[in-house]
């Protein structure tokens, strides 16, 4: 049995089934807006090409599934609705501040020409760049039918991306006993942020605190965290995570490879690069090399992938970005963060986990990675840790549950693996909580500006790096439509 079979299922997958291709097409949905931003002749090239490579990535016969059945998948999307709406998606709960710029992003994509423009004081023009791939199918609905369609499409489209995850999740698993125990750890999986927050400010956090920053400009997200505020980064993350799991080391995962690695950017490029150590191990290079680099799925992708990355890198040496230890001053004040941070986020676990379980390839990359990421800083949050870190502490929520399921041989560590995973559980708490104690507010309705100002009125520019760039002459410019700039001068932010 391949050691990622004994740690996270039993039976290998050797094609694609309903879930499988499902995952994909949400992801590659977007893309094909995106085709939609050039000019027609340049739209209607990248639509055939991409069409077609999709096609050839997800053709075959389709294969039985796996996975819980479909009473259990059932429930799972009803849950799914559930968790989506009490996350404040669609704003029937209390939804954190960082929506306030989704909100915005959504607003302008929905009412503005493709690609949005913005004219400034100066009579230059400002272009959104941005991963916009998680907004576009809702913006569309928004265009069509209004603001709340969007906002309506936008949760219905997260709780549709949260209960795929979920159900993908449940097929590493064989027994009942295991699936339910994968529902509870994925939606509650966390790092010991209590211990961290109690360490750094000596209390106890208040019902509802958000805690995450215990240690100052880095953080490794609770998966609550990661869906209350930023689901248009974790879910292409979790979703390509788990088709590389269930894909390991098989010639169905070289035939998607292509179509994720255009997709997920467009979603997120710090998820992307979180998968790139997964894609590098998960893939059986000499062997489906061919598969891999087909001129059909692989080739046809790269007009498409290449105009995405031109895109996204447009004016991003502008985004902030270092060594940490300049940002914490001297190495042995980092030395000491390090290893504090990486004890009560993943180390302590992942120690546990090394005593009672297979430490397989991707559990070991997941560590790694992990232990790299807080050595470089990207964004004015340390963006790059916490969105490239979801893929590899996927993996260690992933690694607990056949110990946390297994009834015989039970020894010391497992209970330290259930007190490890309470801690975690309680300090991801904290995001849930703050939905029933804070009132929920409606989406204001104004431009990415504006937001900005209503956000951060100390803000010296209201077109932060991480979300504008200016036009150029390049060849991606050339083909980009031009639709007429918002003029938003005069927007007020209330």
């Amino acid at each position: 049995m391949p050691p990622i079979r004994a740690a996270f299922s039993s039976r290998p997958a050797t094609g694609l089934d309903w879930i499988d291709r499902t995952i994909c097409g949400y992801l590659i949905l977007p893309v094909f807006l995106f085709c939609l931003w050039f000019i027609p002749l340049a739209a209607a090239i990248l639509l055939a090409l991409t069409c077609l490579a999709t096609w050839h990535a997800l053709r075959g016969p389709l294969l039985g599934s796996t996975g819980p059945g479909n009473r259990m998948a059932i429930s799972i999307f009803a849950l799914a609705l559930g968790w989506t709406a009490i996350a404040g998606v669609g704003h029937f709960f209390y939804a954190n501040s960082d929506w306030l710029i989704r909100d915005a992003v959504l607003h302008d994509l929905s009412i503005s020409g493709w690609p949005p423009t913005y004219q400034i004081a100066d009579g230059s023009h400002l272009i959104l760049r941005a991963p916009v791939g998680y907004f576009l199918p809702s913006a569309v609905m928004g265009y069509l039918f209004g603001a709340s369609a969007s906002n309506i499409a936008i949760y219905l489209w997260t709780a549709l991306g949260w209960g795929l995850f979920l159900v993908a999740a449940c097929r590493l698993f064989n027994t009942p006993r295991e699936r339910i125990f994968c529902l509870l750890i994925l939606t509650f999986f966390g790092g010991m942020d209590l211990l961290g927050h109690a360490w750094a400010y000596r209390e106890v956090p208040a019902f509802g605190q958000h805690i995450e920053w215990w240690m100052p400009s880095i953080q490794y997200s609770a998966n609550t965290t990661l869906l209350f505020w930023v689901p248009n980064h974790a879910l292409p993350a979790w979703l390509g995570i788990v088709l590389i799991l269930r894909h390991w080391q098989q010639p169905s995962l070289a035939r998607i490879t292509p179509l994720l690695a255009t997709a997920v950017p467009l979603w997120s490029p710090l998820a992307a690069i979180g998968l790139f150590p997964f894609f590098l191990f998960g893939l059986a290079w000499r062997r489906d090399r061919k598969i891999l680099f087909s001129p059909w799925s692989c080739f046809a992708f790269v007009p498409i992938a290449l105009l995405t990355m031109k895109y996204l890198g447009m004016d991003a040496a502008e985004v902030p970005h270092g060594w940490m230890t300049e940002m914490w001053g001297t190495w042995d004040l980092f030395a000491y963060r390090y290893v504090l941070f990486c004890l009560l986020e993943f180390g302590f676990l992942a120690l546990i986990l090394a005593r009672i379980t297979h430490f397989n390839t991707p559990m070991r990359v997941a560590v790694a990675t992990l232990c790299l990421l807080p050595f470089y800083y990207l964004g004015i949050g340390n963006d790059l840790a916490m969105r490239a870190s979801v893929p590899a502490l996927c993996v260690l929520a992933l690694a607990t549950i056949k110990p946390l399921a297994q009834q015989q041989g039970r020894t010391l560590w497992h209970g330290l693996l259930v007190g490890t995973l309470l801690v975690g559980g309680l300090s991801a708490a904290q995001e849930p909580e703050r939905a029933f104690i804070e009132p929920a507010w409606k989406p204001l309705g104004k431009t990415i500006p504006a937001s900005v100002r209503r956000e951060h009125p100390e803000a010296g520019s209201l077109f932060p790096a991480h979300y504008f760039a200016h036009e150029d002459s390049t060849i991606l410019m050339a083909l980009m439509r031009q639709p007429k700039a918002l003029d938003v001068s005069k927007e007020k932010p209330y």
